[in-house]
C-alpha cells in the first residue's frame, strides 16, 4: 500500500499506543502525514518518532478527548498546521469488565465519557471542519462487544454500541461530503488488555471462542485503516467492519 495515501493528512486519537499507534504507523507507511492525540506524553513521542522514521511528518498533541474545549482547540491547531485533515480515526477509549450490579455511577460515567461522549466531541470538531473543507473520512473504532454484548461487559458494550449508532447517524447527516465508517475489533493484544490476555485461562477461553484460534496483533489492523482512509472506501459510509477472527457470537 506504499504511496496510496501520499498527500493526505490523517489524525488518530489514542494514537500513542495500541491499535491507534498501529493504524497511525500504517497510514504513515502508506504516505500520509500524521497527527496523533493522547494523554501520555512519553508514549506520544515514541509513536511520533516511529511515524517520522517512515519519512512522514507527525504532529503530537496532548489531548484528553473528554475535554470538549481541549478537543476543539487541538482540532483548530491540527487544521492550521496541516492545512487540512483528510482522515480522522477515533481510537481513544477505556476498558471496563465488571458485573452490572457492581458498576457504580462513577464507573458508568467514566466509560461513557471516554468511549462515547469524547468520541462525539471529536466527531463534531472533525466533521465541522471536514464539511467546511469540502470532504473527509472519519473512522470510528467500536468493538465486537458493541455488536453482541457479553456478561460483565455492560458499560463497555453499551458505549461501543453507542459508537455504532452515532456513526450510522452521522453517515446519513454528513453524506455525501464526509464518510463515517466503523471498525469493530475483537481481542487484540494491546497495552490495555495485556493484563487479561497474559492469564493463560483467559487466553485459552478467547482462543477457543475464535475460529481463527488466536488473538489479533495490532499491525494487522493497519491495512484496513489504510483502505478506509483511501480510495478503497469511497463508496462506503455507515459500514461496520468486524475484525475479530470470526468470533462465535453467543
Amino acid at each position: 500500500m506504499s504511496g496510496t495515501l501520499t498527500g493526505k493528512t490523517a489524525l488518530v486519537t489514542g494514537g500513542n499506543r495500541g491499535l491507534g499507534r498501529a493504524m497511525a504507523v500504517a497510514m504513515a507507511e502508506a504516505g500520509a502525514d500524521i497527527v496523533i492525540w493522547g494523554r501520555d506524553a512519553a508514549a506520544l513521542e515514541r509513536t511520533a518518532a516511529e511515524v517520522r522514521a517512515t519519512g512522514r511528518r507527525c504532529l503530537a498533541q496532548s489531548v484528553d478527548v473528554t475535554d470538549s474545549g481541549r478537543v476543539n482547540a487541538a482540532a483548530a491547531e491540527a487544521w492550521q498546521q496541516s492545512g487540512r485533515v483528510d482522515v480522522a480515526v477515533n481510537s481513544a477509549g477505556v476498558l471496563l469488565i465488571q458485573p452490572a450490579t457492581e458498576t457504580s455511577d462513577v464507573d458508568w460515567a467514566a466509560v461513557m465519557d471516554a468511549n462515547l461522549t469524547g468520541l462525539f466531541y471529536c466527531c463534531r470538531a472533525f466533521g465541522e471542519r471536514m464539511l467546511a473543507q469540502g470532504g473527509g473520512k472519519i473512522v470510528n473504532v467500536a468493538s465486537n462487544f458493541g455488536l453482541h454484548g457479553g456478561a460483565g461487559w455492560s458499560a463497555y458494550a453499551a458505549s461501543k454500541a453507542g459508537v455504532i449508532g452515532l456513526s450510522k447517524s452521522l453517515a446519513w447527516e454528513w453524506a455525501p461530503a464526509v464518510t463515517v465508517n466503523v471498525i469493530a475489533p475483537g481481542a487484540f493484544y494491546t497495552d490495555m488488555n495485556s493484563h487479561l490476555l497474559d492469564d493463560p485461562q483467559i487466553m485459552a477461553a478467547v482462543e477457543g471462542n475464535t475460529p481463527l484460534g488466536r488473538v489479533g496483533d495490532p499491525p494487522e489492523l493497519g491495512p484496513l485503516a489504510v483502505m478506509l482512509a483511501g480510495a478503497g472506501s469511497d463508496f462506503m459510509t455507515g459500514a461496520v467492519i468486524s475484525v475479530d477472527g470470526g468470533v462465535i457470537k453467543p
